[in-house]
């Protein structure tokens, strides 16, 4: 273990390709290198980008990956793909747009697939993400598979949580305000020379309560009264900007921003109560995933026939149904079944 991660420490690219498909899965060794992990980062802010399928996060991001290498930062992406049916592995399209910095030694990216896990998310991606931060990337960007408006696992992960979204991708923005709006740090309207970008920041603004950053640099469906807009405003904590990722336009003011919220991050309080966040999340997300698998046996097991036959005769009600797997699934989480090879011989 201490092999692998001095490696990771010295730059080794490999030895971090390495660990991080250890990390994708369930091992001893796997399990070891995730707790030194825990305890050995924490300091670097991770920035997550999320926002429905289409809207532009792989091209902003690798706007942002250019950008900050001519800052002279050192970058490490993991983007979330979907999973392909047959192999169960990442379908790698998006990324494709992101080729340019392959062989860029300062650049690495990662590519996960869902493992049809619900929340945008790999359940590998707070451990790849921690060996970035390992290998000295600064700063660590996440992006999430494209999303609907409940799944919103990257918001306790991402120190800096960015909500991209598009005109055309939805006329009301009652369908995101509900999940997606509630995480953002700071809202993108992508694509905004495409017609109804000027009335969508508009939405967004109304909702928020912020001002549109670069609002004014779209008017071409409604006039925007920035006045009556300042008069309104309530709130400017969650900063709202509309760009072109293609062009690159206004997205050297959105990544100073970034900046600016990521030196936030990094105060030794705000570090250390996101950590907690982190870790918790960890936690529930585990939980989550081994009561479902102890659920999922007890439903496909033996004795459920029986349970379904006593239900329908009337002897017991739903309810009292449900409160005895749920017991059992608890008991199978504290007492996990011993497979056939590791049983001792009588």
């Amino acid at each position: 273990m201490d092999a692998i991660v001095d490696n990771i420490r010295r730059g080794d690219r490999r030895s971090l390709a390495r660990a991080m498909s250890l990390v994708d899965g369930v091992s001893d060794t796997s399990q070891a290198l995730k707790d030194h992990l825990r305890r050995s980062t924490g300091k670097v802010p991770w920035w997550g980008f999320t926002g429905p399928p289409g809207v532009g996060k792989s091209t902003l991001i690798d706007a942002l990956v250019d950008m900050l290498r001519r800052r002279g930062k050192r970058v490490g992406v993991v983007a979330i793909d979907p999973t392909s049916p047959l192999s169960d592995g990442a379908l790698l399209g998006d990324r494709v747009r992101m080729m340019r910095h392959a062989e860029d030694g300062d650049v690495f990216i990662r590519s996960l697939a869902t493992h049809h896990r619900e929340g945008g998310l790999s359940d590998a991606t707070i451990h790849c993400a921690r060996l970035l931060e390992l290998a000295d990337y600064d700063p660590v960007l996440i992006e999430t598979v494209g999303v609907g408006q409940n799944e919103v696992d990257v918001a306790p992960l991402a120190d800096v949580c960015t909500v991209i979204l598009a005109p055309g991708f939805g006329d009301d923005i009652q369908l995101t305000k509900a999940g997606l709006l509630e995480i953002a740090d700071c809202v993108v309207v992508n694509k905004c020379d495409l017609p109804g970008s000027n009335r969508l920041l508009k939405e967004i603004h109304r909702e928020l309560g912020g001002l549109p950053t670069a609002a004014l640099a779209y008017e071409k469906d409604t006039k925007v009264d920035r006045a009556g807009d300042a008069a309104e405003s309530t709130t400017d904590a969650v900063e709202i900007f509309g760009i072109e990722a293609k062009s690159g336009k206004n997205v050297e003011e959105l990544l100073d921003t970034l900046f600016e919220m990521d030196a936030a991050a990094r105060t030794p309080d705000e570090r250390r109560r996101r950590n907690e966040r982190r870790v918790l999340s960890e936690i529930r997300r585990g939980a989550t995933v081994e009561y479902r698998r102890a659920l999922e046996g007890e439903l496909s097991g033996d004795g459920m026939a029986e349970l379904l036959d006593t239900l329908q005769r009337g002897e017991c009600s739903v309810e009292s149904a449900v409160a005895q797997l749920v017991t059992k699934a608890a008991d199978r989480v504290r007492q996990p079944e011993v497979s056939e090879n590791d049983r001792e011989p009588k």
